[in-house]
């Protein structure tokens, strides 16, 4: 007799909790040469349309936070857009972004160069559930948008 188990998929359990004082973020963030100036150059085409609002946030290799099956994932996209986040209290510095915690979920993510290996679609499109995700590989002028 064979019995067929069927498979158990569980969606993640995501929880949104600020990230501890003392963990040690990463300073030295993977990129290709064009990132830096493709992430200007994206901010600066905004800003020049009037587009830019002081509630937002807008980084570039900037730590994004959730909690995921009650582990702490960070992840630093090239380039990143929230619309709306909370302002830090007088002298505070943000050493990273906590969706929800901290105000809107992410808009728009682009990565220059997309790293399969690192889970990175995974935890934009699945527990970000950033609705625009785009990649943009500068060597072979290929760009990809994903929406929700």
């Amino acid at each position: 007799m064979v019995l067929q188990a069927q498979p158990v998929s569980s969606a993640p359990q995501v929880t949104w909790e600020a990230l501890p004082a003392h963990l040690t973020l990463p300073d030295d963030p993977v990129e290709n040469i064009q990132q830096p100036p493709l992430a200007a150059a994206l901010t600066d085409a905004l800003g020049a349309a009037g587009k830019i609002q002081p509630e937002m946030l807008i980084g570039s290799n900037f730590g994004l936070v959730a909690t995921v099956n009650q582990r702490i994932v960070v992840k630093a996209p090239d380039w990143f857009d929230v619309p709306q986040v909370q302002p830090l209290a007088a002298g505070s510095i943000r050493r990273s972004y906590t969706p929800q915690l901290q105000g809107a979920m992410v808009a728009i993510v682009m990565e220059f160069l997309l790293d399969e290996e690192g889970g990175e679609l995974y935890f934009y499109e699945q527990i970000l559930r950033v609705p625009t995700y785009v990649t943009y590989d500068p060597y072979a002028a290929r760009l990809e948008v994903r929406c929700l």
